[in-house]
């Protein structure tokens, strides 16, 4: 991993990261699809509940109205009761189409289709207990009603309160899943959300020690190259831009040991050739000395070479002078002897 560069790095930082954020975010929108089932689930139970209760509501309602028919003596009342009877039928109807039109099978339905077996029966006895009510039979309706209407009454009650219970168990269960679901969903999605930022932190702190200690590294070796020690090696462990900017201090480290070396070797060659140098000229200092008392000596014995020779010319003169005195007395000593010839 620290072979890779530090913008490889990066990205496969940041891309698991994303990754896992996108891992939290599908598990959290299944979950929140799971919960919005559950839901529906339990939208539909109640809806189910609603109508199984109306249902058996509308079942006392009739029951009583269908009592009250036969019961009646004539008159206002038994047409209202008979009116009444007939909107709750329609009405008992409509919520039974309503409930078989909602519930999908399984139990519901079972315990609908029971229902609504019943009702089919009750309906049978009460049309024909209104039958001879109608045909002025009162005894015979009244007789009908206790002996075959009454318990189909209680069994027609019964079934539906079944019924009810039976969808009040189911929406207490979908709402118990639903609760579920969504206790579900905020421990993994917090639970997710947490190993995400876990995974975030740890690759944020990787990445930031990892290129925090490689630039310490490289800025402690310039300081080191800066201040004029070149005897450590810096070292070189990753191939990232960092390890790549301390491969060029290195080689720069070592061109400059090399280059410092050859200018002290330079120096060397220098301080010896300057003390050569400084020998010759101390040599050639004695001999300049030398040639200095030589050259005096020299000017000493040419000052007594020239007052020697201006000694010889004066004597020189003062021969000359007697050369012509004695010429002179030679002319006249050849005139004397010419004249004693």
């Amino acid at each position: 991993m620290s072979n890779l560069k530090i913008s490889t790095r990066l990205y496969l930082g940041f891309s698991v990261i994303i990754a896992v954020f996108l891992v939290l975010t599908g598990v959290t929108a299944w979950r929140v699809e799971m919960a919005a089932e559950a839901m529906t689930r339990m939208a539909r139970s109640t809806d189910l509940l609603q109508l199984a209760s109306n249902w058996q509501g509308h079942v006392r309602q009739n029951s009583a109205r269908s009592l009250a028919v036969v019961y009646s003596e004539g008159g206002s009342m038994l047409d209202f009761f008979k009116e009444s009877m007939a909107a709750t039928t329609r009405e008992t109807s409509e919520t039974q189409n309503a409930f078989l039109a909602k519930v999908q099978g399984g139990e519901s339905r079972k315990r609908a289709d029971d229902v609504g077996e019943v009702r089919k029966a009750w309906l049978a006895v009460r049309d024909q207990a209104n039958a001879l009510k109608a045909a002025g039979d009162d005894a015979g309706a009244r007789d009908l009603v206790q002996s075959k209407f009454v318990p189909i009454t209680e069994d027609y009650i019964r079934t539906t309160q079944l019924l009810v219970d039976g969808e009040a168990a189911n929406a207490h269960a979908a709402e118990r899943e639903v609760n579920e679901v969504f206790r579900q969903l905020y421990v993994v999605g917090a639970l997710l959300l947490v190993v995400a930022l876990a995974i975030a932190v740890f690759i944020s702190l990787s990445l930031s020690r990892s290129i925090a200690r490689g630039f310490n590294t490289a800025l402690v070796a310039a300081q080191r190259i800066g201040a004029g020690d070149l005897t450590q090696r810096v070292s070189v462990s990753t191939k990232d831009e960092i390890g790549q900017f301390l491969q060029a201090l290195s080689a720069m480290q070592e061109n400059l040991v090399k280059i410092v070396s050859d200018v002290r070797t330079g120096t060397d060659t220098i301080a010896t050739a300057s003390s050569q140098i400084a020998a010759g000229n101390q040599d050639l200092s004695s001999r300049t000395e030398q040639q200095a008392s030589s050259l005096e000596e020299t000017a000493a014995s040419m000052e007594e070479l020239t007052s020697t020779v201006k000694q010889n010319a004066d004597n020189a003169r003062q021969a000359n002078q007697l050369a012509v005195s004695a010429s002179e007395v030679a002319v006249k000593g050849g005139g004397m002897v010419s004249q004693v010839v």
